[in-house]
């Protein structure tokens, strides 16, 4: 599932390319990844809107429009959005097709139909779950006190603290295991017993792997549109995440693999103790 770098990935290259071209048409082929509209709700809804900006919100992308209203977009597991010339050979499970005022259009793929995508007009209530979202991994008030207040009286592990978009926007599976394994925290520690120490390191890992992974996966637009925004980034610079029966790079112990709120996670007995 694309994280937050994935997402931020896309709109750095994506954003620049819609922002300002206005919707000439919309073709929505599946209610199931609409969210909150019908196909011909959504076209009525943005054929004519000019794009004001593109931004995010945690695993989010977000469209605002010249009404002051505005588009949301959850990935899910393989959702995929790019620009490309109309005569373009269309993908399979292609659902979303937005005609741009340049001639160039603007896709939607996604082979599992997990994602969904929402349109909001100005006047209408977010139902999208954006505005529950937690502080950005950038945001300045996510220091120890925060993450200390929020996580500190929780029975729940510290990789499921790490998983809850309440707290934190945007951090996943394979992220978290780069923080916690940075941070020398096991993944299976409860938050309750985390040391304040612990919660300093984490307020330091949190913002600095995500902008190293927003680093790596910098791509240019023709590289991103070569894989069709699948290839935008590359993990083979991973410390932790997928590293089972892999040497620790820092202590040479062997990773092991655990299952936590239903999710893998990797990490080292050795430098990630208990």
């Amino acid at each position: 599932m694309p994280e937050l770098p994935e997402i931020e990935t896309v709109r750095r290259v994506v954003g620049p390319q819609v922002e300002g071209r206005t919707f000439v048409s919309v073709r929505a082929a599946d209610n199931r990844i609409l969210a909150n509209t019908d196909p011909p709700g959504l076209s009525e809804r943005l054929t004519g809107r000019t794009v004001v900006s593109v931004g995010r919100r945690g695993k989010a992308l977000l469209l605002y429009d010249d009404l002051r209203g505005h588009t949301v977009i959850r990935f899910g597991m393989t959702g995929q959005l790019y620009v490309c010339p109309p005569d373009t050979a269309e993908e399979r499970h292609t659902h979303e097709v937005f005609l741009l005022d340049d001639g160039m259009e603007l896709r939607y793929v996604d082979p599992r139909r997990f994602g969904h995508i929402w349109h909001f007009r100005r006047d209408e209530e977010d139902t999208s779950g954006i505005r529950g979202l937690g502080l950005e991994p950038d945001d300045p008030g996510l220091d120890a006190g925060y993450l200390k207040d929020r996580l500190g009286s929780r029975g729940i592990t510290v990789k499921e603290g790490l998983l809850d978009q309440t707290v934190v926007a945007g951090i996943g599976n394979i992220w978290s295991d780069e923080m916690l394994f940075k941070a020398g925290i096991c993944p299976l520690t409860p938050c309750r017993d985390l040391t304040d120490g612990q919660f300093e390191d984490l307020a330091h890992v949190i913002p600095d792997i995500i902008s190293f992974a927003i680093g790596k996966n910098a791509v240019s637009r023709e590289e991103y549109l070569e894989g069709r925004g699948r290839r935008y980034y590359d993990v083979g610079y991973l410390r932790a995440y997928g590293h089972e029966g892999d040497p620790c790079p820092r202590c040479g112990k062997t990773f092991v693999r655990d299952t936590v709120g239903g999710r893998s996670t990797c990490w080292c007995p050795g430098c990630q103790r208990r």
